[in-house]
């Protein structure tokens, strides 16, 4: 079988070859052939015995008179030397090919002249005059019939032109003397390099416009396939086979519309020659680059993208001289690439039989296989009639073809295989889709059905821990503590809402396969809900938001029962979600025997554009997909919207503006009395109300460490409270990020975070960033919380900047030891940082002692009084220095100031009048803490190097202030200021000598998250140090966050 299918396929391949093969010949062999039997001889043609209406025209081929460098319009013209005697020249023929003209040079200008013997006088007459390069005046009977750009001797007056046209004219004589000024200067090679033909006015006109109408329809066709593929393109980017067809077959239209019949010259005939030449040249060259980048595209193992990159190199380095040289200039060393140009095409041949040849060998499926000998065959056609293009061009080009046979019909062979080609691979993709189609909806089937059974699984366990956990809450012999029933509460909440989870997705799968049971009955709508809100009130943990029933007792509405409080719980549930505060009210309308319930909350509302969108399936319910790509569940309006309208009702959004709130409108038909008794409720009201509410918060002690937990779902906070509950922890909790933030600012001192990634009014990894922007990762460590543990999830909250993660559902031992490590990792670096301080205080400590003593040694000797004061002035100072825990990062700001007064005191009774110091310390800001010596060393530069570096008394000022959360320290002087390269130096946190210990001091600054340094100077009028520290309020007055 394998074999047979390979005869047939090589057996193909063979019939093609040979057809284009019989093609090719049948183009080549009429031009070759040359039936015409006419021909001029010595520069006179003898027509005498042609009869034009019966034979037709006739091409003037064959020997004309040339006078070369010589512009003549008649015989007559020009004398007798040498220089001016005629030579003889075959027409069509170039200046330097194999004509009887091979030794002219191939630029410069000559006159071409034939005499034409008619059979009679009185004809009307027409002569087509094809491609003469590169400019040209036509002259019958010595008068000028007409030319294309403007010949002359010399390059100076030279025009270049070389568009074809009919000259019709009336022979009043029984001969014509045709005369040809032609001249060429910019280009390889000049001449008449088309023949030009005479015959009667009606049969010239006729076969140029059979000419022109078949390149028209030829360019119309290129142009239509290739906006076609380009369309096709733009519907579909992946294929860029069909951009590099288009391209093609546009680039190929402008080449053949500037080349052959040169229709873009006829009708633009003032149009730059430079332009359009240039276009011209790119457009023919530019096309071969689409083309082998569209056989990459299409058949790789053809020719490999990187290779075609590769071998286009000389194609791009040619393109750019034809943008930047003239044209002269560029097409002097055209014919090397052209060669290349064939070349290529050649190989790219042989390389598709090759395949085709090998085709068969490849390790695919049988489909497969064959599909790809076919695409390979049409591919072949498409080359080979590219090439039969290119070869009939260049040939007729260069006068050695004198049919254009082949270029329409490679271009029509072209585009056909392409078309075909592209046209089966959009086929099969279409048929691959239908095909991939079929098995998803097949695999969606499949998918319901495993969902379905795995909830009506989970069922049964799930009433089963329901009614135990009610039982036991239930049991009234006090055995159980406040503790465990707690507990037991959060137990039969969670199950409770998984329940309704599993209801939504067995409805789900219902629904979709259209085996939904409902049982219509007389419901009272205020009844139902009741038992909603009392089974959702566990949801409000930690909330402000109030619940309230509204609606009027005896409220009655045609529906089922279970599926109305499936629907209000859904449309409850979602209202407390995305409310933080406020309250969701029920309200019912009664309107022309239906009754309208109405679900209103004061949350974060919908975006117009958005109201319809809720209630598509898979969609979360008031916001849409996150930033980092987590989305919801988002089927609970979806079903509620689908049970509404199988009970002949509907539900929509009937208000709401983000921001304020959202009002949901569930319209059902009316009911007057019960139609039938009540059904069993799926959900009974609760026995009895909870002694105490669960609580939101740990507290171990001022001691242990405070752990902040973000969730906006109060069942996974009371989970995380359980498994802390036995560690020494503080734990603060929070329902949204804003509230996160604000916990932040007033719960004192936080020492981890763990925050959920998904919360209702911003991502988890939102609020991550923004705690990075002002701690650092050992600061205050972050630990994220998410359901996806793909390594893309887990990369994107590591550069949100968190320090580890945890998935959920949380195993407890992995999230006590992840907590356990980030805390003892934050508690080594808080050491090793006093402990680093504590030796820059040390630093700064010895200097002021050693100024002190030398202070008090120098009145020793001349005021016994002073030095006693100065002694107590610095056993005040010692004995702070000793009383301070050089181990802690902060001290009060009282006894900050005690050590600025001793130090002001021993300098001023030192220096005397020189030293003015005066402070200004706002009331209350005594017991705010500061980094220990962080303020006396500022005073004691302001004395030592602002004061004494200027003649004269000065001024030192200190002034404290309570700035909003923070505290302002300013420090100012009037003395002699800090050159500014000096200052440089400092703020750029360069240790300098006669700075004493501000680099310590701003180390001691990074400690405090939100804590500043500034320094202001100018030289001559003074210094001036700003300090900000932020504050809170604690329960010693003001303290440093």
């Amino acid at each position: 079988m394998r074999h047979n299918d390979r005869l047939r396929e090589t057996v193909a391949t063979g019939l093609i070859l040979l057809f284009f093969a019989v093609l090719v010949a049948g183009i080549f062999y009429p031009a070759t052939a040359r039936p015409q039997t006419l021909a001029a001889q010595r520069g006179v043609l003898d027509l005498r015995g042609w009869d034009f209406a019966r034979q037709g025209s006739v091409q003037l081929n064959g020997e004309w008179t040339f006078y070369q460098g010589q512009m003549r319009t008649t015989l007559e013209e020009g004398g007798g030397s040498v220089a001016e005697q005629p030579i003889y020249t075959e027409v069509p023929g170039t200046w330097n090919g194999g004509s009887g003209a091979g030794d002219l040079p191939s630029k410069g200008s000559g006159t071409y002249r034939l005499l034409v013997r008619l059979p009679e006088s009185g004809l009307e007459l027409g002569l087509q005059v094809p491609s003469i390069r590169m400019a040209h005046r036509l002259y019958v009977n010595g008068r000028l019939e007409g030319g294309s750009g403007v010949p002359a001797t010399g390059p100076d007056a030279f025009e270049p032109g070389n568009t074809p046209y009919d000259a019709y004219f009336y022979a009043r004589e029984d001969q014509l003397e045709v005369v040809v000024q032609v001249a060429n200067y910019n280009f390889m090679n000049g001449g008449i390099v088309g023949g030009l033909t005479l015959g009667l006015t009606e049969r010239i006109a006729e076969q140029t416009n059979w000419r022109l109408g078949l390149d028209i329809g030829l360019l119309l066709l290129l142009i239509l396939f290739g906006i076609y593929q380009l369309g096709l393109y733009v519907l579909d980017r992946n294929d860029k086979g069909d951009l590099y067809s288009g391209l093609f077959m546009l680039l190929l239209a402008l080449y053949h519309a500037l080349y052959h019949e040169k229709v873009a010259q006829r009708l633009l005939p003032e149009a730059p020659f430079e332009l359009m030449y240039k276009l011209m040249e790119a457009s023919q060259f530019g096309s071969q680059i689409v083309y082998m980048l569209f056989i990459a595209a299409v058949a790789p193992a053809v020719m490999p993208r990187r290779l075609v990159q590769l071998l286009l190199l000389p194609f791009y380095g040619y393109l750019a001289t034809v943008l930047i040289l003239p044209y002269g200039m560029h097409t002097a060393f055209k014919y090397p690439f052209v060669a290349y140009q064939m070349l290529l095409s050649l190989v790219m041949l042989g390389r598709m039989v090759e395949q085709l040849v090998r085709a068969p060998r490849a390790k695919i499926d049988e489909t497969g296989r064959r599909r790809e000998q076919q695409e390979l065959i049409l591919l072949l056609g498409a080359a080979t009639a590219l090439l039969v293009y290119l070869v009939n061009t260049s040939m007729y080009s260069e006068n050695l073809l004198h049919s254009q046979l082949g270029t329409r019909v490679g271009i029509v062979g072209f585009v056909a295989c392409a078309v075909i080609l592209l046209a089966r691979r959009h086929f099969h993709a279409y048929a691959e889709a239908r095909r991939l189609s079929a098995a998803l909806m097949q695999a969606n089937e499949l998918k319901d059905e495993l969902l379905l059974r795995t909830s009506h699984e989970l069922k049964t366990p799930l009433h089963g821990m329901t009614n135990m956990a009610s039982a036991m809450l239930q049991d009234e012999t006090g055995e159980l503590s406040a503790r465990q029933r707690q507990r037991l509460w959060l137990i039969q909440d969670t199950s409770t809402k998984l329940s309704m989870l599993v209801r939504d997705l067995i409805d789900l799968a219902r629904l979709k396969h259209d085996d939904l049971q409902l049982h219509s009955t007389a419901v009272d709508a205020a009844v139902a809900a009741d038992i909603v809100l009392e089974l959702l009130r566990f949801e409000l943990s930690g909330k402000p938001v109030r619940l309230h029933n509204a609606i009027a007792p005896g409220t009655h509405v045609q529906a089922d029962e279970n599926r109305l409080r499936q629907i209000l719980y859904n449309l409850v549930h979602n209202a407390i979600k995305h409310t933080r505060e406020g309250s969701v009210v029920l309200r019912a309308a009664d309107r022309d025997g239906r009754i309208t319930l109405y679900v209103a909350d004061t949350g974060e509302g919908i975006a117009p554009g958005r109201r319809e969108a809720v209630f598509a399936y898979l969609e979360r319910e008031h916001g849409h997909r996150a930033a980092d790509g987590y989305p919801g569940m988002g089927v609970g309006l979806y079903i509620s919207r689908m049970l509404a309208q199988r009970m002949h009702g509907s539900l929509a959004v009937e208000w709401s503006e983000p921001g304020i709130g959202t009002r949901m409108a569930l319209t059902l038909p009316g009911a007057a009395v019960a139609a039938s008794p009540p059904k069993v409720e799926l959900f009974r009201p609760r026995r009895q109300a909870r002694e105490h509410p669960l609580p939101l918060e740990l507290v171990e002690g001022e001691e242990a460490a405070t752990i902040l937990v973000v969730d906006d779902e109060p069942s996974n906070l009371y989970v995380l409270l359980a498994l802390l509950h036995a560690q020494p922890y503080n734990v603060v909790t929070a329902l949204s990020v804003r509230e996160a933030m604000a916990k932040l600012k007033t719960s004192g001192r936080i020492d981890l975070v763990i925050v959920d990634v998904m919360m209702p009014d911003g991502s988890g990894l939102d609020l991550c960033r923004s705690l990075r922007q002002q701690y650092s990762l050992v600061d205050l460590p972050i630990l994220i919380a998410t359901v996806k543990d793909a390594p893309e999830d887990i990369a994107l909250g590591f550069r949100a900047g968190a320090n580890d993660y945890v998935t959920k559902p949380f195993q407890g031992e992995a999230l006590l030891a992840r907590i356990h490590n980030l805390l003892e990792l934050q508690a080594h670096f808080r050491d090793a940082v006093r402990h680093e301080l504590a030796f820059h205080q040390a630093q700064i400590k010895p200097h002021f002692l050693y100024n002190a003593l030398s202070s008090v040694i120098s009145f020793c000797y001349t005021d016994g009084d002073k030095a006693a004061y100065l002694l107590t002035m610095l056993s005040q100072y010692l004995r702070y220095l000793l009383e301070v825990d050089h181990t802690e990062a902060v001290a009060t700001l009282e006894r900050e100031l005690l050590l600025i007064e001793a130090y002001v005191e021993i300098e001023q009774a030192r220096f005397g009048d020189r030293i003015d110091y005066w402070s200004d310390i706002e009331s209350g800001l005594e017991g705010a803490l500061v980094p220990p010596l962080c303020l006396q060393p500022f005073v004691e530069n302001a004395i030592r190097h602002g004061l004494f570096d200027k003649e004269g008394a000065g001024t030192v000022s200190l002034v404290i202030r309570k700035r909003g959360a923070e505290m302002e320290v300013k420090i100012a002087d009037d003395g002699a200021g800090i050159p500014p390269s000096r200052l440089q130096r400092i703020l750029a946190g360069e240790r300098d000598a006669g700075s004493l210990g501000i680099a310590n001091i701003r180390k001691r600054l990074e400690t405090l998250p939100g804590s500043s340094l500034s320094i202001r100077s100018e030289l001559g009028r003074g210094t001036t140090v700003t300090l900000m520290i932020p504050l809170e309020k604690g329960m010693g007055g003001l303290r440093v966050v």
